[in-house]
């Protein structure tokens, strides 16, 4: 495997297909990585299925290549430590699927094992046939590898493709601070994140923030900044994704303990976190905080969702909470509101309005930004014992600012409600609402005597009332909650209490009210409780549908208009939507034409999967019932695909994964013997059954009968041997002993020659002149006998090879 970017070639060497894989036949690759310890810091791989339905399973294993040089024939030969096998365990290993038939896996230096590693082994997998383009590529800086080869270095926003540290050279604003402490994964060294000022008051506008990616922005506070900085990120559109906000002083902050001082609700309660409601995060830092300090503070976007989020990015500061919510006056020098309207008094940011109601009146709020309103009726303990039927009817509607001709986009699940309650102290507390500082926190309040959802915008909803919510002030206080925290939308309502038995709003001046039941009789051609409905304006057209939330169902409900445009059928559901995936679920569907929505395991089709023993990977099916319900994945391995794993090896019966003794064909040394050494080899009992497979115990007694025997240079198998078939038909000689040849005859004059050499060696004769006769007998005899291994002869400890390796002179 080349590591240039270039595809795998149709053939490979012996005329072998390459780029085919199939259920019985992997390929696998091989490649040096050398360069991982010196030049290069990153190393891509990119696999790509022209089969949507085969599973390619991509297996790496890191080695390393060792260069040798056989002594015997000066030829270099390159050895792996370990080699891929289902012993060897992998290094690391992804897998394309139906939805992601490619796959890219990035490697760094150091994963790659800062160059301890100088070989690699790639094997690719199918669960069905299937023919792949597999490219690799290696360079100095991050980088994405395109299905064409090319290399996209540094996200494209690299100063230059020379990146000596592995870390590209980012240009503003993808740079991080001057004084920024190196973390990994921020997505600064391949310049994907970007580092924006965000100004007060001003907003940004980021696009497709990806899964798992990070965004910042820096905000500056002085000594004599405000109070109080509001941060906030909101979704434009639907998405998948979910963002969490995090808030550092002078350092970038990040998602691990003790890296951030601040976070936005989604960390640490992400069920009941606003973003849920809709789809926007929030952070509040207080100077009264212990970690406050004038300086840069830098905010982290972390997208933890399944999606890309494009969101709008805004701050502010104020020397008063919450700016007094535009409803009075803020002494910066003592950080307090002076409410110009009427408020709760334990409201220190004037953001829960206190409206007084009338029967028969409407309270109207205009469109803004809120969390709760209070209304208080009073004197309606005396209004019910007036009245005949004692109850009190509160007629609630609400708009937006919103632009949606549905109201609202539908993947904003949040919507206002109404809570009546004995007293609004009550109604706070349960919400949550009462903070000194104001303001309450986004949590749905429990416990109320009365409520009702208002799940439509511009539709009348009505609630009765008796005696029982009455607090003991003789008053009626109604709470509006509002959890569309969004900046981008600003909810206005209208409240208007009547008294049953009296008519509400007297009819609107187009009827005739019922004073015993407390009913009109409209005059043409007004509709309505209150004959307030001009038919022109109905509240609905008959055909058309609206959005119902249904929890327990984990979806929403289209509920059709009535005949008569009154309302909405808001019990009906004929069309049910589920919900989308959400954290710890996914994506949810409808059980056929039943009101019940499941959650697939899987996708219909073929899947491998590793057992959870870690014995062994196979491929099961996942069954989709054909009445709708969930898909699941079969326990069962399909046949014939089970792989052992861990060492393991497949028993004869094809379904158990056993530890085998020892696998067949393979040599342990027994002993060494003269001239040579004999090995144990392993032998099977039964074809295809490794439970059978031992190692043979050959002896010398015996003539080695049972072992191979592996024979010194200078030496040649002799005697007696036997050979052995092994299942895959390949044969192994066994038995036999190391002797020496024949040697060849030595001529008298030689003889002659080897006397006189011995009598001056020997009586040291020959002063200096030993090197001479070393030098003729090389010359006119190195070639002939001692080249030949017949003669070992050590000149007095000095040991040398005079022609060839093969002997001692």
């Amino acid at each position: 495997m080349t590591l240039d970017g270039k595809d795998v070639q149709e053939t490979c060497g012996q005329d072998h297909v390459c780029n085919v894989v199939t259920p019985n036949e992997p390929a696998c690759f091989s490649a040096g990585i050398e360069n991982m310890g010196s030049s290069a810091f990153h190393l891509n791989l990119l696999l790509i299925s022209k089969s949507v339905d085969a599973t390619v399973v991509l297996h790496g294993l890191l080695t390393n290549f060792t260069t040798i040089q056989d002594p015997a024939t000066g030829a270099t030969k390159v050895v792996p430590q370990v080699y891929p096998s289902s012993g060897a365990p992998y290094s690391f290993a992804a897998h394309t699927s139906y939805s992601s038939p490619s796959i890219q896996v990035k490697l760094t230096r150091r994963q790659l094992g800062y160059g301890s590693y100088t070989g690699m082994y790639v094997c690719a997998t199918s669960n069905a046939t299937t023919i792949i383009s597999f490219r690799a590529a290696e360079h100095s800086c991050p980088f994405e590898l395109a299905a064409n080869g090319t290399l996209q270095l540094c996200s494209g926003r690299g100063s230059s493709g020379v990146c000596p540290h592995g870390t590209c050279a980012c240009k503003a604003p993808y740079m991080p601070p001057v004084n920024w402490v190196v973390t990994p994964g921020l997505g600064f060294e391949d310049c994907r994140t970007a580092l924006l000022p965000l100004q007060s008051s001003a907003s940004l506008t980021v696009s497709e923030l990806g899964p798992g990616d990070w965004a910042f922005f820096s905000v500056e506070l002085s000594a004599s900044a405000g109070r109080e900085l509001h941060v906030w990120a909101a979704a434009a559109e639907a998405t998948k994704g979910s963002l969490v906000l995090y808030l550092r002083h002078q350092q970038l902050p990040t998602d691990a303990a003790g890296q951030h001082d601040l976070a936005s609700d989604a960390a640490s309660a992400p069920r009941s976190a606003s973003w849920w409601q809709d789809q926007s995060a929030h952070l509040l830092l207080r100077r009264k905080h212990p970690f406050f300090q004038p300086g840069t503070w830098y905010v982290g976007v972390h997208n933890t969702g399944l999606g890309p989020v494009s969101f709008t990015m805004g701050s502010a500061v104020y020397d008063c909470p919450n700016n007094c919510s535009g409803r009075g006056t803020c002494d910066a020098n003592t950080g307090t509101c002076t409410c110009s309207q009427s408020t709760w008094p334990a409201s220190k940011d004037c953001s829960i309005a206190l409206h007084e109601l009338a029967m028969g009146q409407a309270v109207d709020a205009p469109p803004r930004a809120f969390t709760y309103d209070a209304l208080v009726l009073r004197g309606a303990r005396e209004k019910l014992q007036a009245s005949d039927l004692g109850r009190i009817n509160l007629s609630v509607s609400f708009t937006t600012t919103d632009t949606d001709p549905q109201g609202l986009p539908s993947w904003v699940a949040g919507r206002p409600v109404l809570f009546v309650s004995p007293s609004l102290e009550a109604a706070l507390n349960q919400s949550g609402g009462g903070d000194a500082d104001g303001g309450g926190r986004p949590l749905h309040p429990q416990g109320a005597v009365e409520s009702v959802a208002l799940a439509a915008r511009g539709a009348t909803y009505s609630i009765e009332i008796g005696p029982r919510a009455v607090g003991d002030d003789g008053s009626l206080h109604v709470l509006v909650w509002n959890p569309l925290s969004s900046p981008l939308r600003q909810v206005g309502y209208s409240v208007m209490p009547s008294l049953m038995g009296e008519c509400p709003a007297d009819c609107s001046g187009h009827g005739t009210c019922n004073t015993t039941t407390g009913e009109c009789t409209c005059e043409a051609p007004f509709l309505g409780h209150d004959c307030s409905v001009d038919p022109s304006t109905l509240v609905c057209t008959p055909g058309t549908r609206r959005a119902v939330r249904r929890e327990g169902l984990r979806g929403t409900c289209w509920a059709p208009c009535r005949d008569n445009g009154k309302s909405f059928d808001d019990e009906s559901c004929e069309e049910l939507q589920c919900d989308g995936p959400r954290e710890g679920h996914g994506q949810l569907r409808r059980k056929g034409d039943e009101v019940e929505c499941v959650e697939d395991q899987c996708m219909a089709g073929n899947y491998t999967a590793t057992d959870p023993s870690g014995d062994f990977l196979c491929t099961q099916r996942c069954a989709c019932p054909a009445d709708g319900a969930a898909c699941t994945l079969e326990a069962a391995c399909l046949p014939g695909t089970k792989q052992c794993l861990k060492g393991l090896r497949l028993a004869a019966d094809g379904e158990k994964c056993i530890a085998a003794p020892c696998e067949e064909g393979s040599l342990r040394r027994a002993y060494d013997m003269d001239g040579g050494s004999a090995f144990s080899v392993c032998l099977c009992a039964t074809a295809g059954d490794p439970a059978s497979c031992a190692f043979t115990a050959p002896t010398q007694a015996a003539g080695n009968t049972n072992g191979v025997v592996s024979c010194l240079s200078g030496y040649e198998r002799q005697g007696g041997t036997s050979s052995t078939r092994l299942s895959d038909g390949s044969t192994l000689v066994l038995g036999g002993n190391c002797r020496r040849p024949p040697r060849r005859g030595v001529s008298g004059g030689m003889v002659f020659f080897y006397c006189l050499l011995s009598i001056f060696l020997a009586a040291g004769l020959v002063v200096g002149g030993k090197y001479g006769v070393l030098w003729y007998e090389q010359y006119r005899y190195g070639r002939s006998v001692f080249s030949q291994g017949y003669v070992s002869w050590p000149l007095f400890g000095m040991r040398g090879n005079a022609g060839s390796a093969t002997d001692d002179w």
